[in-house]
């Protein structure tokens, strides 16, 4: 059916409704779209608008109508088709025609939704940036004239991100925008004073590798087959295999077995574990033994004659104490973990001087909101500072988002994920810094395992494949030589809230929970893990494990942010971006080698400034 804008135009004005001339052609697909006259859709609109108290049209507003008038109605002669005829071939000429639109709309989905997708991009920039004298025009791509890489490069991300194509209530926070301490500096590390605090970008020689003992993950793989028997394995391993490390660090003879009474002291072997379904506490500790020396035994321990100690469920410790009756072990000493060595980088890995990094972890939305309009906030710092390298964790599309738990949104997870990895792309590509994605078990449209496979993306162009890397959680990652230990699993909240400890003076708790995770040699030490985790055992014994002790470990958490110095090893939490409704906080990192100067510790010198600084 043919549709007049100029006489859609004419009704309108008719009524008084403002609109864009934008807007008219959008206004003549609805009409072919639901099989309506002109009369007829202007009708519907201006009771919409008169209804909402509009006197304005827009692009929310008409995609707003859309949702709530014109699909509904169309939702109405389905059921009501249904439900009047008996069978299919009962159904007649008029109740066909009702339903033409929902036909047409199943069959023209895909172009439709990317023209409107186009279209809402363009005319969506007016209402970000300051309105242009003249109309937007937009550059036509066809066959025979493509869009050039300039003009692909030149979009903004606002642009390229519009809210309104998936979300029918797509308004800015207003806690977040009426924010006065963006860019305050919270925390600093190191000798920041007097730098720059900005990178060569795509100027500078980068080189990425990700780490793994013996291989990364790189995949998918199939999860939910384990066995109990196989957990069981990796368990004891563990045990067994930071045991023997331990066993020759601290040249202990040999361990005793659990259940063998004796009346000297004895040393034992173990796992720490909970006698009960509830919370650790220190009467309810108990040790369970290794396989080759115990069979898997289980002891408890009496912890009133140790004065210091810090345990969790999962760690591996070895202890000395009496052991009479081989019923229970009273401890008189636990002895120290030991991390491991430290990354010895390549020359060609090692010969790149300085390296600016930054680090943000999602949600990239407010709590209120789901218009990235915290996103595009770091894409333009990304654009100002042009680090070396930007890393960002999950979670893209929050699962734990109010829209995303009442399935408010429009379009399915996964397109909304590739608009905004698209922008994020796109948006920095005039930067040309280096691009790191690590998920989340947060990110609503991924593969909710731990280790959780990398993000597959399958529309990055030649030139975006040299700059931009998608790894595991977790993952191990080599930065021109320095190494980083990435996750965004909330380790510090997950040990923390397991952790009992005792101490004779002050004591802080970011700090021990570190120290167990490098001692540990894990990613994620501890058992039972946390209710939110599910983790694939044979899996996380292979991708799971840290390779070497990190130079610098990226452990975002809801906790406070922090930078700290744990064995030589530069531990960040930069925080979340936001914080329910408020803007929250990113990390920068400045990293300097030191070729012919080495540390304590036999690596090569590495001299670390850092902050956390408010978006």
């Amino acid at each position: 059916m043919a549709v007049s804008t100029q006489q859609l135009a004419e009704e309108l004005q008719i009524f008084g409704l403002d609109y864009e001339d934008s807007l008219l052609e959008k206004l003549a697909e609805l009409c072919v779209l639901y099989r309506q006259t002109e009369d007829g859709m202007v009708s519907e609109l201006i009771a919409f608008c008169t209804s909402a108290g509009k006197t304005c049209l827009t692009v929310d507003i008409l995609n707003s109508f859309e949702y709530e008038v014109l699909n509904k109605k169309l939702s109405k002669a389905w059921h009501s088709a249904s439900k009047d005829s008996g069978h299919a071939g009962t159904r007649d000429i008029v109740s066909i025609q009702e339903l033409y639109p929902f036909l047409l709309k199943l069959l023209s989905l895909t172009s439709v939704f990317r023209i409107e997708a186009e279209e809402e991009e363009e005319t969506l920039l007016s209402s970000y940036t300051t309105p242009s004298k003249g109309p937007l025009k937009r550059v036509s791509s066809t066959p025979e004239t493509p869009l050039t890489k300039r003009s692909v490069a030149a979009r903004s991300p606002r642009q390229l991100l519009s809210p309104s194509s998936f979300s029918p209530s797509a308004t800015p926070s207003q806690k977040y925008t009426s924010r006065t301490n963006r860019g305050e500096v919270v925390t600093t590390f190191g000798s920041a004073q007097g730098l720059s605090w900005s990178g060569r970008g795509g100027s500078g020689s980068v080189s990425l590798k990700v780490v793994g003992d013996p291989e990364p993950l790189t995949g998918s793989y199939k999860a939910m087959f384990q066995q109990l028997m196989g957990v069981r394995e990796v368990l004891t391993s563990k045990i067994e295999e930071l045991g023997s490390e331990l066993k020759e660090h601290h040249k202990i003879e040999a361990f005793t077995p659990l259940l063998v009474p004796a009346q000297e002291p004895v040393i034992l072997l173990g796992q720490i574990g909970c006698d009960s379904n509830g919370k650790l506490n220190s009467k309810s500790v108990i040790l369970e033994g290794d396989q080759e020396h115990s069979y898997g035994a289980q002891i408890p321990v009496d912890l009133s004659e140790l004065k210091e100690y810090s345990l969790f469920p999962g760690q591996v410790v070895i202890m000395e104490g009496f052991n009479t009756t081989g019923r229970r072990l009273t401890a008189t000493k636990l002895y120290e973990g030991v991390p491991l060595p430290f990354y010895q980088p390549t020359e060609e890995e090692g010969a790149s001087e300085q390296t600016m990094v930054v680090v943000a972890c999602g949600p990239y939305t407010t709590s209120d909101s789901i218009t990235y309009d915290p996103l595009l906030d770091l894409i333009a710092i990304i654009n100002r500072d042009q680090p070396d390298v930007c890393i960002l964790f999950g979670p893209f599309l929050d699962a734990k988002h109010e829209q995303v738990e009442n399935c408010k949104l429009t379009s399915p997870f996964e397109d909304v994920f590739k608009q905004c990895l698209r922008t994020v792309i796109e948006g920095t590509r005039s930067s040309g810094s280096h691009l790191v994605f690590v998920p989340s078990l947060r990110d609503v449209h991924h593969e909710p395992v731990y280790p959780q496979p990398p993000f597959t993306f399958s529309e990055l162009s030649r030139e975006d494949k040299k700059r931009v890397q998608f790894v595991s959680e977790p993952c191990s990652l080599s930065i021109n030589g320095v190494m980083f230990g990435l996750t965004s699993t909330d380790l510090l909240f997950h040990i923390g809230a397991e952790e009992i400890f005792s101490s004779s003076g002050t004591s802080d708790r970011f700090s021990r929970v570190l120290k167990h995770i490098l001692t540990q040699r894990s990613y994620y030490p501890l058992y039972p893990p946390h209710e939110d985790m599910a983790i694939d055992y044979e899996n996380f014994y292979t991708y799971a494990q840290l390779p070497v002790t990190p130079d610098v470990f990226i452990v975002p958490s809801e906790l406070r942010y922090f930078v700290k110095d744990i064995f030589g090893c530069v531990c960040v939490n930069p925080g979340r971006l936001t914080k329910g409704q408020v803007g929250g906080t990113f990390g920068r990192l400045y990293l300097r080698r030191q070729p012919k100067a080495m540390d304590g510790g036999g690596r090569q010198g590495l001299s670390v400034a850092a902050q956390v600084v408010r978006i």
